[in-house]
This record gives structure tokens, C-alpha cells and sequence, in this order.
């Protein structure tokens, strides 16, 4: 019987915990953990090899550690003009750019972490979706 109730109460806290993840998506997110997670400023240029990049890059920024992340985007451009998509955006706010960006979206084929977490990268040049807090980027919702 005690074994039930505590159950059922994980069960409601989880179900709690992740609704309030649903609503808040930005809460607790920020500039620099946006940066680390998705903006290349060293290579202006997409490489050639987009699954290595893929699996060097998730690698080097820690998002293969405890599992291997499904997908990530990376986007191909200086922090100043990733950040001028926010301008004058307190937020939080759903901000699409105005100008495309070259991207590679990366998605998760197989292996296991933390060091053989295989990607498929494809490379695009789109509108990215952002959402703004404080002038900055905090979340990447999508390309578009």
C-alpha cells in the first residue's frame, strides 16, 4: 500500500516537473549556454565533412556525455550577429530572423556516449526561430 502512494506521487511530481518544463521553456536557459550549444563563430564557412563535424562538435561541447542529444543545429555566423536577432527584445519572446543563416542540423543515427554518438549532419541556409530574454538568444526553437 505505502509502496502505491509513493508511486503515485513520483508519478504526479514528474507529471508536475515536466508541465512546467512545457510552459516555460526559456526559464533557466542562457546566452552562454545558447553559444555553446549552437553558434560557430571560428568556421564562417560549413565544412565538408558535416557527420564528423557533427560528432567532433557534440563531442567537444558536452552534449554526448550521458546520452547522445537526438538533434542539434549549429549556426555558421559571429555571436554579435546571432545576438542583433534579439535586439531591443526584453522577452521572453519567439524571435524569427530576418536574414537566413547557413546552418547544419545534426541528428542522431546510433552508437552511445559519451565518445561514439553518431550524427548525420545537413547543411541549410535558413530563417532561424530563436526565443529572446534580455536582448539575447536562450533557446533555439527551429529553422524555418
Amino acid at each position: 500500500m505505502l509502496a502505491s502512494k509513493i508511486s503515485c506521487l513520483l508519478v504526479l511530481s514528474l507529471a508536475f516537473l515536466l508541465g512546467a518544463l512545457l510552459i516555460m521553456p526559456s526559464q533557466g536557459q542562457s546566452w552562454a549556454a545558447f553559444k555553446n550549444k549552437h553558434i560557430d563563430s571560428k568556421n564562417q564557412y560549413p565544412p565538408h565533412y558535416m557527420n564528423l563535424y557533427c560528432e567532433n562538435q557534440m563531442q567537444k561541447r558536452h552534449m554526448t556525455s550521458h546520452c547522445c542529444k537526438p538533434d542539434n543545429t549549429f549556426i555558421f555566423a559571429s555571436e554579435s550577429i546571432v545576438q542583433q536577432i534579439c535586439q531591443d527584445i526584453r522577452g521572453p519572446a519567439a524571435i524569427a530572423s530576418t536574414v537566413p543563416f547557413n546552418l547544419i542540423d545534426c541528428r542522431y543515427t546510433d552508437g552511445s556516449p559519451p565518445n561514439n554518438c553518431n550524427y548525420q549532419g545537413r547543411l541549410w541556409t535558413k530563417h532561424i526561430v530563436v526565443t529572446c530574454v534580455s536582448d539575447v538568444p536562450v533557446h533555439f526553437i527551429r529553422f524555418v
